[in-house]
């Protein structure tokens, strides 16, 4: 299945800006350097795969100036991955 997502804020940026169409795949599993959306406490959230360890996501914005990621709120099951991002514009 298909997911497209408008991107909101900076953390992602000079990859995707605020305001990019990101286009994602549900049934992808993310490989370390994939930008996924994963949803965390109720938000959903853009971000790319910095480590992977057995379940486990630990997630950083492009952007680390402006990005809260898991230097932050730590580790994420893998179970959070709503899509892995197969495309989109930089804005």
């Amino acid at each position: 299945m298909v997911v497209v997502r408008r991107v909101e804020g900076l953390s992602m940026a000079p990859t995707y800006r605020h305001g990019s169409i990101v286009v994602g795949w549900r049934f992808s599993k993310p490989k370390v350097g994939d930008v996924v959306i994963v949803k965390h406490h109720r938000l959903e959230i853009i971000k790319r795969v910095g480590q992977l360890k057995h379940d486990q996501l630990y997630l950083l914005g492009d952007n680390p100036n402006e990005s809260t990621d898991s230097r932050q709120f730590g580790w994420l099951p893998l179970s959070s991955v709503l899509a892995v991002i197969i495309g989109g514009n930089s804005g």
